[in-house]
């Protein structure tokens, strides 16, 4: 290598790792946006939003931008589904673009963009930086929660919830401790046992947030690891044995049995009243074929309503809502190709199981809110671009 080409590699390693700090930092700063000071006063955008579109430009500087053709067929049925939904516009009075699935959609895309081209330029250590960067800022606004909220002894038998942010919170607590039990943030023993301590302390925080969509999905991936054929052993042992503790306590335990069921899982409310338990989804879920009866081409417009792949019917119809869905989960049919063998890859699995399972109960996961789930679109990208999803060939 000449003196010149030297100079050359040099600048851009060193663009790249600027380029990684600001990624890095980008994660950090989106997290800390959901401390309670930044949620209540409502300034949690002027904290993250800056932060991406600065990264975004400084990709767009550093790198030859081209689109994977694995993201092609997402980005091409948007589009289409824009247009149509444009086409409807003309000819009903209904609104479309004002809906906040598009607006979430659209970060979520953003994000995808950032993550599939940052996979070509970031290494193996900077996806280890992002995941600690993650776990760490998740650790600071839990600590803020749990003193603000829950340290002066809150009455978990009380319907009203103490943190009314919870559910985006818990989104971002269950994504922390999937990465604390997949991957490998650090070498340290030490920090390893404060691992364990803070995946304890951030399943506590999980269960009396009573965020009972992120809970029933962390369950439920709990229980994929276990049955996975490809997940590490060891921690499916782990896991069986803390599950079958769970379950002796709640059999012969009545008290742990009132906590876990009567004040955390149904919230204080009345298991016999299945509309009262779910908080009104059951009548929510009801009225659907009677609200879309008569629309179901055209939609009824911007509405917001508690099951994604229902909203998006509602909203824009089969034809535009189907495309909606399709790309909105569009990391759960690359999970299937995905190549396990490493850890990142396996929490991206867990990861997106739980989201998907949470927009069944929620109007717009996977895709949003932006803090909410950014992680999933930022880390499909990663993968996609480094080559961690199988072809169909293969």
């Amino acid at each position: 290598m000449d003196f010149a080409s030297k100079m050359e590699f040099d600048k851009t390693e060193k663009k790249n790792r600027l380029f990684e700090t600001m990624l890095v930092i980008s994660c950090f700063m989106t997290n800390i946006s959901q401390l309670p000071y930044f949620v209540s006063s409502g300034r949690t955008q002027l904290l993250n939003t800056p932060v991406w579109i600065v990264t975004f430009f400084f990709l767009m500087i550093i790198g030859k931008y081209r689109l994977s053709i694995k993201l092609s067929g997402i980005f091409a049925l948007s589009i289409m589904a824009a247009c149509f939904m444009a086409l409807l516009s003309i000819f009903t009075e209904y609104d479309y673009f004002h809906s906040s699935v598009i607006s979430c959609l659209l970060i979520s895309l953003f994000i995808l963009l950032i993550g599939e081209q940052a996979g070509r330029l970031i290494s193996e250590e900077c996806i280890r930086r992002i995941n600690l960067s993650y776990v760490v800022s998740t650790l600071i606004v839990s600590l803020f929660i749990y003193v603000q909220y829950f340290s002066n002894g809150y009455n978990l038998s009380s319907r009203l919830y103490a943190y009314s942010s919870k559910n985006s919170i818990s989104q971002i607590i269950f994504t922390a401790i999937v990465i604390l039990l997949f991957t490998n943030i650090t070498n340290s023993k030490f920090l390893k046992i404060c691992r364990i301590v803070v995946i304890a302390f951030e399943v506590f925080l999980l269960m009396i947030l009573r965020s009972r969509a992120t809970i029933v999905g962390f369950f439920l991936c709990l229980f994929v690891i276990v049955v996975g054929k490809e997940f590490n052993r060891k921690l499916k042992y782990l896991l069986m044995t803390v599950l079958c503790i769970v379950a002796l306590l709640t059999l012969f335990s009545q008290s742990f049995f009132g906590v876990l069921f009567n004040n955390i899982l149904f919230a204080g409310r009345k298991a016999s009243d299945l509309n009262n338990l779910t908080s009104g989804r059951v009548h929510i879920l009801s009225s659907f074929p009677d609200r879309i009866n008569g629309h179901w081409l055209t939609g009824i417009g911007s509405i917001y309503y508690e099951c994604f792949p229902l909203s998006c019917i509602l909203q824009f119809g089969l034809i535009a809502g189907i495309m909606i869905i399709i790309v909105s989960y569009s990391p759960l049919y690359f999970c299937v190709r995905l190549n396990r063998k490493e850890p990142d890859s396996s929490a991206f699995v867990l990861v997106c199981v739980g989201y998907i399972i949470n927009s069944l109960f929620e109007g717009l996961a996977p895709i949003g809110p932006g803090v909410k789930c950014y992680y999933l679109w930022l880390m499909f990208g990663i993968l996609i671009s480094k080559g961690r999803f199988k072809s169909r060939t293969q």
